[in-house]
């Protein structure tokens, strides 16, 4: 059944009638398929967040490391230079001490 512009209702044939529940069946199946689409979508894009956030926080913690070591890194080669000038300074008295020792034999 339709309603006509007057508000009263227009009784349709069968196969109109058949025809419309037919189309509206078809929408309705198509919208169903749709959301379903939709759904698997949303899904593997949750799916690949979470990836790509469990990743993140990978590199992330690999950055803090890193940071970590290179400051490291820094504070052994500031003792390294320091352990270098300590033994030079010491190689320097011991030249000296030799050089001392020879002058006075001689």
């Amino acid at each position: 059944m339709k309603k006509g512009k007057d508000g009263q209702q227009i009784l349709l044939s069968g196969t109109a009638e058949e025809e419309m529940l037919a189309r509206l069946s078809e929408r309705v199946d198509r919208a169903v398929e749709s959301i379903q689409q939709l759904r698997k979508e949303r899904d593997e894009l949750k799916s690949r967040l979470s990836g790509a956030e469990e990743k993140l926080r990978n590199v992330e913690g690999h950055s803090g490391q890193l940071h970590v070591m290179k400051s490291e890194n820094e504070k052994h080669r500031v003792e390294r230079e320091e352990i270098r000038s300590r033994i030079e300074r010491v190689l320097g008295t011991l030249e000296n001490i030799e050089e001392s020792a020879v002058s006075e034999v001689e």
